[in-house]
């Protein structure tokens, strides 16, 4: 099976489409909906079920091209509270069952599980569970989970965890509670980490009007105990009163928990703040995102999370988070660098970590930060392209077999097209990322033009007869002449520059880098997506290309630079209505996912336009017939094979879908 999917979502007791923060929609809801669109991006076709909670909608809704919404009867067509919609389990298999067989059926909560693992026997197609929450066992505290709302859950889960072909965790967290507690086999269980939209969920720009103008802080997720949300009230009461910002919570109750919402309001009324708390309701995401990027801190002081997407949203937002070091949480949270953990749940301790952050403008700058680089680290596309080969697995098809909608001959296209622009970050990226490509293309006569951000200025210098320029204004205009050199080795157009800043790097965690602590406001990084954006896909118009090349998700290797232009990539190809190609890295030998091509032919221009950037690498005399083998300034030996992997980008985490041939 190497052709598009058909793939059913299961999501019975809340509708993929609701808004996070209403009744019981959350963080469920968003990562559906996100999974759902993506994987459409990719191809497939992606066909959500839930139950009718109304009956005026129509029995099909199309959500967006290639997703729809079903709505099949299970018990009378009105909300229910979430302890009364299992008792329905059964009618609403039994219409589930009456459907035509998907390729493969991913259920979505427990009580999905249980009325769906029966129709997918049926129709003998593989069945993948995602559970989002796991109740907490008879006699354990909160923190350790959700309070089952009916005895069916506790069973339902261990039925779900182990009658499933495969289990999605989103986090290690998560994966260890399937196991632990629902019988779950290692084996059979896989961990996605969820994306995030880097363009909806970004840091408020010079002259945008914030949501609100005064400052505030935020909670935002379901009004439930679970959530926490008495805990930001009685620690927001401990800050000082003349400096505090409002609180604003957004969220509801769910029929379940509707006496919490006046556990809440007596908090306010104890600690007299009725002028100071907003309780403004659940809201859409773009309003969301809105009110994230433009307050002072996100606080997320859950008792469990298997992952906790907020966290995640408010890092990509460069908004630090405070939030209690459970459950998945650990995970959307960099401790100290995106954010702060706090394990215990005494008021002080959190009225504490938001007073530093609201008084220490450094350090609440360098969380935000990092959070925002942490953040653009979990992509969409990626989560979805994981999906994809675990689905078609499960189908007994080739582990590395791609959508061939959203990746057929790449390369055939990209050498029958009269122009092709490539998007690199520092001088020396085009020969060792795509050298063999630009040659190739060359070579099919293809006009190659490529496009370089900075100077590398921040670059270090390999040893030797030019190790004198380091750190001087001579070494930039000396890397535009060994960016000339290579370019014209390879065949390719004169270079052209954007001229910003080398923004620099540094590991703010074992696997995750970012900028230099002294960043630039000229530097790369510090430049919004847009603004960068709008300048390359001028480029692309002005010079006629009809492919736009960069760097994959990842940025290569991780490079803050690397990165930042893989998003401004992305939203370039869409503003001039051109697609996008990745390269895909190669680490330790291995290729990730892609049409990988041999080019060993151009083994001698790739060679020489290595060696023209000789301030950055020198090239191994040896011959290696895997590659070209290259010591970097800092003294690293790594191989530049002569092949090229590619993929065809989606588009996803522009805000904007792309559908080019």
């Amino acid at each position: 099976m190497t052709g598009p999917l058909s793939i059913r979502f299961v999501s019975m007791h809340t509708s993929p489409i609701a808004i996070p923060g209403a009744g019981d929609a959350g963080g469920m809801n968003v990562v559906e909906r996100h999974q759902a669109h993506a994987l459409a991006s990719l191809g497939h076709t992606v066909e959500m079920v839930t139950r009718r909670a109304d009956p005026d909608v129509p029995d099909v809704v199309e959500v967006a091209p290639g997703v729809t919404l079903r709505h099949l009867p299970g018990g009378p067509p009105t909300p229910l509270a979430k302890s009364r919609i299992d008792d329905h389990l059964e009618e609403f298999s039994s219409h589930l069952r009456r459907l035509d067989a998907p390729d493969v059926v991913h259920s979505h909560h427990w009580m999905s599980g249980v009325a769906a693992i029966p129709c997918a026997r049926e129709w003998g197609v593989p069945h993948v569970q995602s559970f989002h929450s796991v109740a907490a066992l008879p006699d354990s505290p909160l923190g350790e989970g959700e309070p089952p709302e009916s005895p069916r859950r506790v069973p339902g889960e261990r039925f779900a965890a182990q009658e499933s072909d495969l289990v999605i965790a989103v986090s290690h967290a998560e994966a260890r509670t399937v196991i632990d507690r629902c019988g779950g086999d290692p084996s059979r269980i896989r961990i996605v980490s969820p994306g995030v939209d880097p363009q909806m969920f970004r840091p408020l720009l010079a002259g945008e009007e914030p949501w609100r103008e005064e400052p505030y802080l935020l909670f935002a997720a379901r009004l439930q105990p679970l959530k926490g949300a008495d805990l930001a009230l009685a620690a927001y009461a401990l800050l000082d009163p003349p400096l505090r910002p409002r609180l604003v919570i957004a969220g509801d109750t769910s029929e379940d928990f509707a006496d919490y919402r006046h556990e809440l309001d007596r908090i306010v009324a104890e600690h007299d703040l009725a002028d100071e708390v907003d309780f403004v309701g659940p809201k859409a995401p773009d309003e969301l995102a809105r009110m994230l990027r433009a307050s002072r801190i996100v606080l997320v002081p859950s008792h469990s999370e298997t992952y906790g997407l907020i966290a995640l949203e408010a890092s990509a937002s460069s908004v630090p988070v405070i939030a209690s070091a459970a459950g998945g949480l650990t995970e959307a949270v960099v401790h100290g660098c995106s954010g702060v953990l706090i394990p215990e749940r005494e008021p002080s301790l959190w009225a504490a970590a938001m007073t530093r952050v609201l008084h220490d403008e450094g350090y609440a700058r360098r969380l935000g930060r990092n959070g925002r680089t942490h953040a653009l680290g979990f992509s969409w596309e990626e989560h979805a392209d994981h999906l994809v080969g675990l689905y078609r697995r499960l189908a007994e098809a080739a582990a590395d077999a791609v959508s061939a909608t959203a990746r057929r001959d790449i390369l055939p296209a990209l050498r029958s097209a009269p122009a092709v622009g490539l998007l690199h970050a520092h001088p020396d990226d085009e020969s060792l990322a795509t050298g063999s490509l630009i040659a190739d293309l060359v070579d099919y006569g293809v006009r190659v033009h490529v496009l370089t951000a900075t100077r590398g200025e921040r670059g270090e210098v390999v040893a030797g007869p030019l190790s004198h320029l380091e750190g001087t204004e001579e070494l930039h205009e000396h890397r535009m002449d060994e960016l000339a050199a290579a370019l014209a080795a390879l065949g390719a157009q004169p270079p052209e520059l954007l001229d910003y800043e080398d923004s620099g790097m540094q590991w703010i965690t074992e696997t995750v880098a970012g900028p230099a602590d002294d960043l630039g406001e000229r530097a790369l990084t510090s430049a919004p997506v847009e603004e960068v954006a709008e300048r390359v896909a001028e480029w692309v118009r002005a010079a006629g290309l009809t492919h736009l090349v960069t760097y994959d998700s990842t940025g290569g290797y991780g490079h803050p630079d690397h990165v930042h232009l893989h998003h401004v990539g992305a939203l370039a190809a869409v503003l001039a209505g051109v697609p996008l190609v990745e390269v895909l890295p190669t680490r330790r030998g291995v290729r990730w996912r892609g049409e990988w091509t041999e080019l060993p032919q151009t083994r001698e221009r790739v060679v020489a336009a290595l060696r023209a950037h000789a301030t950055q690498v020198t090239v191994t005399d040896a011959e290696d017939p895997a590659g070209v083998v290259v010591t970097h300034s800092g003294g690293q030996r790594d191989l530049i094979p002569l092949a090229v992997g590619l993929r065809r980008s989606t588009g996803i985490g522009t805000g904007v879908r792309t559908s080019h041939p």
